[in-house]
C-alpha cells in the first residue's frame, strides 16, 4: 500500500505535499482533506427515492477534480480545432475535433471552454447473499481528457459520481426511477445556463477558465441504452429501423 501511494502522491495527487505515510491516521487524514471536497465525506446520502437510497457526489466537483489533476496537465484540450489529411478530408480523432464541438462553441460567449461530460454507467451485480442485490455505477469523464488518457485504466480519468440503486425483481416503474435518481446527480448539469458567464474553474496547466460543462455522451451497453433513451427492447436507440428489418435495410 505504501509503495503505491507514495507513487501516486508523487504524480500530483496532493500537490506534492506529502512524500509518504509514517500511520493509517496519516493517510486517512490526508483522504479526507482531498482537494475540491473528494474526501470520504463527500458522499450524499438520498432517502428520497422508492428503490433505496442514493449516494452521489456534486459532479461539478469532479469535473473541477479532473480539470485540475496535475497528471494531465499534458494531456487537455481546451479548444476545437480541424484535422485534415494530405486530400484535404477532415479527420476526426480526439473530441475537440468533432462538429458538435465547433457547433456548440458558436453559441456561447467569447473566450468560453466548453468542458464536455462523458457518463459511463452499467448494470452491475453485487451479492446473492440478500434479495439479489445489483446497482449502477455512474462514472463521468471529461472530453477534454485525450483518448490515450482515458482508455487507460490506470490513469484514472473515471470517477465514480453515483451509485444508482436498482429495483427489486418485479418491480413496476424502473425506468422512471433510474431516470429520476440520474437526473438527480446530474442536477447541476441540467440547470446550467449557457447564456450567463461560465464558471472560473482552475486547470492543470495554472490558467483559470470559463468553463461551460455540458453534457456530451453517454456510454452503456444494449441494455443500458435502451433504458436511456425509454425504447422498446430489441429497437435501435440510434436509427429509425423497423423492428425485424434485415441488416442493410435502407432507412440505415
Amino acid at each position: 500500500m505504501k509503495t503505491w501511494t507514495d507513487q501516486h502522491l508523487k504524480h500530483g495527487l496532493d500537490n506534492f505535499k506529502i512524500k509518504s505515510f509514517q500511520s493509517a491516521v496519516a493517510m486517512q487524514k490526508l483522504l479526507s482533506g482531498l482537494d475540491f471536497g473528494l474526501g470520504d465525506d463527500c458522499w450524499i446520502d438520498d432517502d428520497s427515492h422508492i428503490f433505496g437510497t442514493l449516494y452521489y457526489r456534486d459532479i461539478f466537483k469532479c469535473i473541477q477534480f479532473l480539470l485540475a489533476h496535475l497528471p494531465f496537465q499534458t494531456h487537455l484540450n481546451f479548444e476545437p480545432v480541424r484535422l485534415a489529411d494530405l486530400e484535404g478530408h477532415q479527420i476526426y480523432s480526439e473530441m475537440n475535433t468533432a462538429d458538435w464541438w465547433w457547433d456548440t462553441q458558436d453559441q456561447l460567449p467569447a473566450g468560453a471552454t466548453i468542458v464536455p461530460v462523458v457518463c459511463a454507467s452499467d448494470k452491475t451485480h453485487f451479492t446473492n447473499l440478500w434479495r439479489d442485490q445489483h446497482g449502477w455505477p455512474l462514472y463521468p469523464m471529461i472530453g477534454n481528457i485525450r483518448k490515450a488518457i482515458c482508455r487507460t485504466p490506470k490513469k484514472h480519468a473515471w470517477i465514480l459520481v453515483g451509485l444508482i440503486p436498482c429495483a427489486l425483481k418485479g418491480a413496476n416503474n424502473i425506468d422512471e426511477a433510474w431516470h429520476s435518481t440520474v437526473g438527480t446527480v446530474l442536477s447541476q448539469l441540467r440547470h446550467l445556463d449557457i447564456a450567463v458567464p461560465g464558471l472560473k474553474w482552475h486547470c492543470s496547466d495554472g490558467f483559470q477558465r470559463q468553463c461551460y460543462s455540458l453534457l456530451a455522451a453517454w456510454v452503456g451497453d444494449h441494455p443500458a441504452q435502451v433504458m436511456f433513451t425509454q425504447v422498446s427492447y430489441g429497437s435501435c436507440p440510434m436509427c429509425k429501423i423497423p423492428q425485424g428489418a434485415p441488416m442493410g435495410h435502407s432507412t440505415c
